[in-house]
């Protein structure tokens, strides 16, 4: 690690590790500064869907026009970390059923492509559908691997050069004459002091920490969610529940054998501490059971929880629910404090786009250009080569106990995408420790 880096980045979640490979490609110098590990935050404890857009398009359309247009992009650069299943709504109520058409027309507003499905077709099409379901919309909704993107793209952003460092605790941001001039903290190797021009503030819901450290007040929503996960494959496409965002309206088919179902809505008292019990089953297995009624019967082999860092709107008061999922880069310049941006808000589906944004908006304190250097970035499944590499790891005992079993056992499947689960960040470990 060096001593000095033009940015250091905070968190790594999709925002940050996304903004650590931008400005790399930009050409600055990056440390991206994790306290556990990459993708262990909100962003690997996501529902698995990458949304196309519809399911904000009649309640937050912004947040939808960004979803579906980062849709496409992810899809096209990252293919291997991306299953297109589709996505079906389905209405199994009369006011569902009623929601439809202006669930159809908002989806035309917002350029989501979206297919009338008759009744019939989708009983064919997922036989464990409520049999009562009253009409029904196709959308490209997909279901999207996050560890796997976000090992993806730290692998491509160490190869330009940047660094990372986990289990590192940020203990203050040090200004001088209302300029940013470096960070200190501590890691497993010790405490550490690193001069810089910019810190981009990418902690999700830990974000008002963070800016805490440079004595700035940032006001983030935590609001937690939890989903089950049932050990069948009950459906084909991923299916929601034809009405605005609630409880329990969204059912992931994400990998064999591993069904999902969210989510639930509530404040998180501690972002560190979410409680997940039985009121959360029995909301989650009475909403996604309605529509698919075999989920009640199979039941929940886990459940599992995480904080979305929402915007907080000065005077504002709304829901959970209501509030918007799109996102806010706050330059804190304009509060006395030059290169010190705060990324907050949005879904893992819009991470790239926030991520494009912060940089841009610290671009001109750091002095490196503006633009879009990720959205044609193509994002590449590890090598056969690499592969052979951790094959080597493997054979030599430099990787043991429980991963070392797993990954064994997927080097023999025909399961392709989970030995990527694990290729990735096993060629990760590796990378790093040079």
């Amino acid at each position: 690690m060096r001593d000095y880096y033009d940015v250091v980045v905070v968190g790594g979640g999709i925002v940050g590790v996304f903004a650590t490979l931008d400005l790399a490609l930009r050409g600055a110098s990056v440390l991206l500064l994790e306290r556990r590990s990459i993708c262990s935050g909100t962003s690997g404890k996501s529902h698995g869907m990458l949304h196309s857009g519809a399911r904000y398009a009649t309640t937050d359309p912004k947040a939808a026009v960004e979803c579906i247009r980062e849709n496409r992009i992810l899809s096209e650069n990252a293919p291997h970390c991306i299953r297109d299943v589709g996505g079906i709504f389905v209405s199994v109520r009369d006011e569902e059923e009623e929601y439809h058409s202006e669930l159809v027309k908002s989806c035309k507003r917002a350029e989501i492509p979206v297919e009338e499905l008759d009744v019939g077709v989708l009983r064919s099409l997922e036989p464990y559908v409520n049999r009562e379901a009253r009409s029904a919309i196709l959308v490209p909704d997909k279901v999207i691997y996050a560890r796997d993107l976000a090992f993806s793209v730290m692998l491509l952003a160490m190869a330009r050069g940047a660094g990372v460092l986990e289990g590192a605790s940020l203990e203050r941001i040090a200004v001088e004459s209302g300029q940013v001039v470096g960070v200190e903290g501590a890691s497993p190797d010790g405490v550490f002091k690193i001069g810089c021009r910019g810190v981009i503030n990418a902690a999700g819901p830990w974000c008002g920490e963070v800016a805490s450290k440079a004595g700035l007040n940032v006001e983030v929503i935590p609001a937690a969610g939890v989903m089950g996960v049932a050990n069948a494959n009950l459906t084909r496409h991923i299916i929601n529940r034809m009405r605005p965002p609630s409880d329990g309206d969204i059912i992931v088919p994400y990998a064999a054998g591993a069904t999902i179902a969210g989510t639930t809505a509530k404040l998180a008292e501690d972002q560190d501490r979410i409680e997940a019990g039985e009121e959360d089953v029995e909301i989650l297995l009475q909403e996604c059971g309605e529509v698919v009624p075999a989920l009640r019967s199979v039941g929940f082999s886990r459940l599992y929880a995480s904080v979305r860092p929402l915007i907080a709107k000065e005077g504002e008061e709304a829901g959970l629910r209501e509030i918007t999922r799109s996102f806010e880069v706050i330059d804190h310049a304009e509060e006395g404090l030059r290169g010190f941006v705060t990324a907050v808000g949005g879904k893992l589906t819009t991470g790239r786009l926030i991520a494009e944004k912060a940089v841009d908006s610290i671009s001109q304190h750091v002095g490196v250009p503006r633009g879009s250097f990720t959205e044609r970035v193509r994002l590449e499944p590890p090598s056969r080569e690499e592969a052979l590499e951790i094959e080597a790891m493997l054979r030599a005992g430099e990787v043991e106990g429980p991963i070392e079993r797993l990954f064994r056992d997927a080097l023999e499947s025909i399961d392709a995408e989970r030995q990527t689960a694990l290729t990735l960040p096993l060629l990760y470990a590796k990378r790093l420790r040079r």
